[in-house]
């Protein structure tokens, strides 16, 4: 029987730049608000983490009112509710240093592997552009499937198409661990590249020494 990873995009395989979070946290610095980056990054991610079906893009609706209740702000300032909805994520994007060595494990190890991302259709060039197709073996993207993590659903079509997954890899706790527990998969692994969970995997060499800890 084959074993089965999937694996998220953003800030597990690739990272995108500048973060919306982070452009979020840089305006409130620059107009007095004394928050820290995890906290409004958890915020944020809270946010996007109560919609279980995708915006016109393809991915979790940005709900700018409720990130401020989230944050401890007044939902009710207009002004900072503009200026925050009118704030993008970044186009740039590199691959990290340790996916492809990571991937390359994963296929060492006799897994068909899962791409599993909310994404918009750009994520499709990214992949493509960046060589990963060669290391995966479906693409499941949430422009594509209609619905987003942490929805369950998301996981059957990785179901359908493989099997069970024996893991899914992420880096946001409340969409790809909460998504995979929802949809009762075996194991949830969160890579916690910038230290917003407080948790001890951080790179992908971690993810693979976690792995190897459980044969």
């Amino acid at each position: 029987m084959d074993k089965i990873a999937c694996v998220d995009l953003g800030d597990t395989l690739v990272a995108f730049e500048p973060r919306r979070y982070q452009l979020i946290y840089d305006f409130l610095r620059d107009n007095g608000y004394n928050l820290s980056l995890s906290k409004v990054y958890r915020a944020y991610v809270r946010s996007l983490s109560k919609f279980n079906f995708p915006d016109d893009n393809g991915v979790n609706p940005f709900d700018v009112k409720d990130f401020l209740y989230e944050l401890g702000l007044d939902p009710s300032n207009e002004k900072l509710t503009k200026k925050i909805s009118s704030i993008s994520r970044g186009s740039e994007y590199h691959i990290y240093d340790d996916a492809i060595d990571f991937l390359e494990y994963l296929r060492s190890e006799g897994y068909k592997t899962a791409l599993v991302s909310n994404a918009t259709p750009r994520a499709r060039n990214v992949v493509y552009s960046l060589g990963l197709h060669k290391y995966l073996d479906i693409l499941i993207f949430s422009f594509e499937v209609g619905v987003v993590k942490p929805n369950p659903k998301i996981f059957t079509y990785v179901r359908e198409k493989l099997g069970e997954p024996d893991f899914h890899l992420g880096d946001i706790a409340e969409m790809d661990i909460q998504g995979a527990k929802r949809a009762t998969l075996k194991r949830g692994i969160l890579l916690d590249r910038f230290g917003f969970y407080g948790t001890d995997i951080k790179t992908l060499k971690d993810v693979i020494r976690s792995l190897e800890a459980l044969r």
